[in-house]
């Protein structure tokens, strides 16, 4: 191919892709890589042996020598999608992560296709590109904390607390979102969100429900208004993303709470020490069916009543059934609040106390979002 590659190849030889590709490798700081399906062999440029972990001498090889170092949840895509190319499918768009040595890691943005066929159809080389990709991931992150509230308004009869963690460091940013403000008609809007998916994607459409749901607020719409226009709103796209939702009004001069649960797990109600689950369903995730009119339900909250809205990482483990976290986090709530310690010190000690022992230490799968209120 080109001189990235150590080769003397003139550039009169060489394909129209593969002259856009080396242009966008010098302009970009991304490196190239050769596939020869017959042959099963590769060889590749100094950057992407360095992007990969190998050493910059290291140029030739197969496709596994290139993916030597890919992170142990990421290989089987990565495979999946040499795969398909080898189909003569073509390679979508592939990140995954490249582990170092010392145990850190960097993302890596991969894309190629199939430059040449054999006359009776089938793939005979694909050329491709590789960036690193963590720059961009570090970006969604910070956009993704500019989005959340940086603090819980001070609202008249509530208070209200707000928890955000990120999920372990190799796992890739989520959609969770939470939301309360108070609207023009007294009423207090309390939301709490899951959008399916990570990266870039999620973090957009999380923002876009989130704004679109205080919008519909604001024009004096009903919980369960507000969770039909938001699934209307993701339907049409049958490539976008699903999220699950609880949209909640709260009167504070009543103490009358009105919520609409769209596939999201059930709010948890603390009175006294007695907790349990608010589990009526009001309708599917969002985006699932266009037409669907959503219900809610209502609750009157007295003084002392503590509400936890949550995500779905808060409950959910890959070993460990839904049923059985949700049976552990409401026993961890109900033993906290039985603590007078933990009552005399407030709500946000009630919930440092929760996540502390519902977590633990240990890397989490999944972003979580915890939203506390309690009533005065």
């Amino acid at each position: 191919m080109s001189k990235r590659f150590g080769l003397a190849e003139p550039a009169s030889s060489r394909t129209s892709p593969e002259v856009g590709a080396a242009a966008l490798a010098a302009a970009v700081d991304v490196g190239m890589w050769e596939y020869d399906f017959p042959s099963d062999r590769a060889r590749w440029d100094r950057r992407t042996a360095e992007l990969h972990g190998l050493d910059p001498d290291c140029l030739r090889g197969t496709m596994d020598t290139l993916f030597a170092h890919v992170h142990p949840d990421d290989i089987q895509a990565v495979r999946t999608g040499t795969e398909a190319a080898r189909q003569g499918v073509g390679l979508s768009p592939m990140e995954y992560r490249v582990v170092h040595s010392d145990g850190s890691y960097t993302w890596i943005y991969g894309r190629g296709g199939v430059v040449s066929w054999s006359r009776r159809g089938r793939p005979l080389r694909s050329i491709g590109i590789s960036g690193d990709a963590t720059p961009w991931r570090s970006t969604v992150e910070i956009l993704q904390r500019a989005i959340l509230p940086l603090a819980m308004p001070e609202l008249p009869g509530i208070e209200l607390v707000a928890r955000y963690l990120p999920a372990g460091r190799d796992i890739e940013i989520g959609g969770d979102w939470y939301d309360a403000t108070a609207l023009p008609d007294g009423n207090i809007l309390l939301m709490i969100g899951d959008v399916g998916g990570h990266g870039l994607p999620a973090v957009a459409a999380m923002a876009e429900l989130r704004h679109a749901a205080r919008a519909y607020a604001y024009e004096g719409h009903s919980p369960a208004a507000i969770t039909t226009q938001l699934s209307a709103n993701l339907a049409p796209d049958v490539d976008g993303p699903l999220a699950t939702a609880v949209v909640a009004l709260f009167a504070s001069d009543t103490g009358r709470l009105t919520w609409s649960c769209a596939g999201h797990p059930p709010p948890l109600l603390l009175t006294g020490k007695d907790a349990a689950y608010l589990d009526d369903t009001h309708g599917p995730t969002l985006g699932v069916e266009p037409a669907f009119v959503y219900d809610q339900s209502d609750l009157r909250l007295a003084p002392g009543t503590r509400l936890l809205l949550y995500t779905d990482g808060l409950v959910e483990r890959r070993d460990v059934s839904i049923t059985d976290g949700l049976d552990t986090f409401a026993a961890t709530v109900s033993t906290a609040a039985e603590d007078p310690h933990q009552n005399l010190q407030g709500l946000a000690n009630l919930c440092d106390s929760v996540l502390a022992t519902v977590i633990g230490t240990a890397d989490r799968e999944d972003d979580l979002c915890l939203l506390a209120i309690q009533t005065s």
